[in-house]
């Protein structure tokens, strides 16, 4: 198998286990972020406050339409910049994780 062969669609079991474990470790090392913390804080009082959101992202059957109110309406257009701005810490994390990685193994093949 050769790296090029492998993509997100299409993962050996293995690679599946490194992703959730470097996923998980992602989280762990945001955990300690202020801001990263109070953008989860929020996100959870929103979804506990408004059900409903967590019935569209979850990917829930919608059955029926959603009348929103201006407060609703509000409420889910800044859940939607919070899961942006988290996405945007997350993304930033692994970047960084995959470069400490890339040295780690330059280091121990003593190319670094």
């Amino acid at each position: 198998m050769k790296i090029e062969d492998i993509d997100i669609y299409h993962l050996p079991l293995w690679a599946c286990a490194v992703v959730d474990e470097i996923s998980e470790g992602c989280k762990n090392r945001l955990k300690v972020s202020p801001e990263y913390s109070r953008i989860e804080e929020e996100s959870d009082k929103l979804l506990f406050k408004y059900p409903f959101i967590s019935k569209l992202i979850d990917r829930d059957e919608i059955e029926e339409p959603m009348d929103l109110t201006l407060e609703q309406t509000k409420a889910l257009s800044r859940f939607l910049a919070l899961d942006a701005d988290r996405e945007d810490y997350e993304r930033i994390q692994l970047y960084l994780m995959g470069c400490q990685h890339t040295i780690e193994v330059l280091q121990l093949l003593e190319l670094l």
